[in-house]
């Protein structure tokens, strides 16, 4: 009786012992499937917009028009925390933008915003990224308090009052007659010229158009990126930046001349950055080459000119 009561005892015990350990490698089960779909997610968040934090930053998102407004439903690998900024541009404002808001990156990479519709003519929706804005320090740190480990084909120089800044920033064009596909997408940049930067400068025209209201041209140099070029057509002007990959584009008003050359200019004494100062001279006393003018009023002074001459009826043919 004695022997039988232990038997007893000690089958219950392995009884209770064993489901006990399913109990606790079922809950081990769900934690590790649970802990499996949070990586899922993670990876998956990782696939879509590169490695969260990366120095050669992407963005990307649609845009959407919804009654009065635009909507921006972005995604980038910005660290979590970095806060972008959605504007409107249109053609009649060049100082500053119609509408504008400002989100904060989720920690997934996307963001979300509404930004006033502009309701008539042709605009720009720009979404960028700058470091001479509100960012929380941690972020600052990471990318540089200038911006100056940011890489890739969003990135852009720009210049503040306290110095030349490094922004990542991307554009759509809307055009209010077509059907727009709006799509942030990366810029296709040229290779940099092998002389890119150099004081012997070069200035290509690639196409001159016009629509009967403005003039539209587009060239490459070997100008660093933020040299300013300015045109002049008679009295039609128009002044732009150097592009990242030494590209330019003008759009001016348009009027019908004879015998009249269009003439691009690039003069490092008026008012250029500290840094073109500082690669072709204060005065243009570095350029060399064939371009290369003087200032009639000042000797001490060069500039570069490039005289491109304009027959409309030969480049209609």
């Amino acid at each position: 009786m004695k022997k039988k009561t232990i038997t007893l005892f000690i089958v219950l015990l392995s009884a209770f012992l064993l489901s006990g350990c399913g109990s606790w490698n079922e809950n081990a089960g769900s934690d590790a499937a649970e802990s499996d779909g949070e990586k899922t997610k993670e990876e998956k968040a990782e696939s879509a917009n590169g490695d969260l934090g990366s120095y050669h930053v992407e963005l990307g998102g649609t845009v959407t028009e919804e009654g009065g407004a635009f909507i921006i439903d972005g995604t980038t690998n910005l660290l979590p925390g970095s806060r972008v900024v959605g504007e409107v541009w249109v053609e009649d404002n060049e100082e500053e933008p119609f509408a504008n808001s400002t989100e904060v990156v989720a920690n997934d990479g996307s963001f979300t915003m509404e930004i006033d519709h502009h309701k008539y003519g042709e605009a720009e929706i720009v979404i960028k990224f700058d470091l001479n804005g509100v960012q929380e320090d941690e972020i600052k740190r990471h990318y540089g308090e200038r911006g100056q480990k940011l890489e890739g084909p969003f990135i852009y120089k720009h210049k503040e009052y306290d110095g030349i800044f490094k922004k990542a920033e991307a554009r759509i064009a809307y055009h209010p007659d077509e059907k727009n596909e709006l799509v942030f997408k990366a810029p296709e940049w040229n290779k940099l010229p092998d002389d890119y930067g150099d004081p012997r400068v070069w200035i290509e025209v690639d196409e001159i158009t016009e629509d009967g209201e403005f003039f539209y041209i587009s060239g490459r140099s070997n100008l660093l990126e933020g040299s300013k070029l300015e045109v002049e057509y008679r009295y039609n002007r128009d002044e732009t930046k150097v592009l990242p990959d030494g590209s330019f584009h003008f759009k001016f008003d348009y009027e019908y001349l004879e015998d009249e050359d269009l003439v691009i200019t690039f003069d490092p004494s008026n008012f250029q950055w500290n840094e073109i100062e500082e690669a072709y001279g204060k005065n243009g006393q570095k350029l060399v080459g064939e371009l290369v003018e003087q200032n009639k009023y000042n000797t001490d002074k060069q500039f570069i000119e490039k005289r491109i001459p304009w027959d409309e009826e030969e480049n209609e043919e």
